[in-house]
C-alpha cells in the first residue's frame, strides 16, 4: 500500500485537471518514533517536486494569455518557448516560458517583465542575503569550497545555473 500525492485544479467552466506529484512509499509502524512522519529529505523532495509543478503549470496558463505588440496593437502569437532556471526556495525550478511575435509587424515581445538578469525569486534572494549577513566570512568560504548539490567543482559556470 502507498500513498499518491495529487495536485487537482478546479474551475467554474473547466474539468477538473489532475496531476500526480509524487508517489509515497507506505508508511511504517509507530513502534519507532524516527517512523512518525515525514523525513526532512522527503519533506523536501515534496516541496521540490510540488513547486515544480505549478511553476509548469503558472507557465502554460500564462502562453495562453497572448499580450499585444507594443509597436503596432496587434496580438501576438507564440514564437518559440525558452528554458528559465529559477532559483526558489525549495531548489531550483525549469519553467518553459514562451516568447511571442507579431503577425502583422514581426516585432518580438515577452509575455513577462522580469529582468533579464533575473535568475531566482525575490523571496530567495532576501534569505540568501540575510543569511550571508549573518555568516561570518569563514564559514562563508568553507562554504564555497562545497559545491551545491548535482554541480560538479570543476564544472564550467554557467548564466542559466542559478547557484553558478
Amino acid at each position: 500500500m502507498g500513498w499518491v500525492l495529487r495536485l487537482v485544479e478546479t474551475g467554474i467552466d473547466s474539468p477538473p485537471r489532475v496531476i500526480d506529484v509524487m508517489d509515497i512509499e507506505a508508511f511504517g509502524d509507530l513502534g519507532d518514533i524516527a517512523q512518525l512522519g515525514l523525513t526532512l529529505s522527503e519533506a523536501k523532495q515534496i516541496l521540490a517536486r510540488l513547486q515544480r509543478m505549478v511553476a509548469a503549470i503558472q507557465a502554460d496558463d500564462h502562453a495562453v494569455l497572448r499580450p499585444d505588440c507594443s509597436s503596432c496593437g496587434q496580438a501576438c502569437h507564440v514564437k518559440d518557448w525558452r528554458l528559465h532556471r529559477v532559483a526558489t526556495l525549495f531548489g531550483p525550478v525549469p519553467v518553459r516560458l514562451p516568447r511571442f511575435r507579431c503577425a502583422g509587424c514581426g516585432h518580438g515581445e515577452t509575455g513577462n517583465s522580469w529582468r533579464s538578469y533575473c535568475r531566482s525569486t525575490p523571496e530567495f534572494d532576501q534569505l540568501r542575503a540575510h543569511v550571508s549577513a549573518l555568516m561570518p566570512y569563514r564559514v562563508a568560504a568553507g562554504l564555497l569550497e562545497h559545491p551545491p548539490a548535482g554541480r560538479d567543482r570543476n564544472e564550467p559556470r554557467d548564466v542559466a545555473r542559478p547557484y553558478a
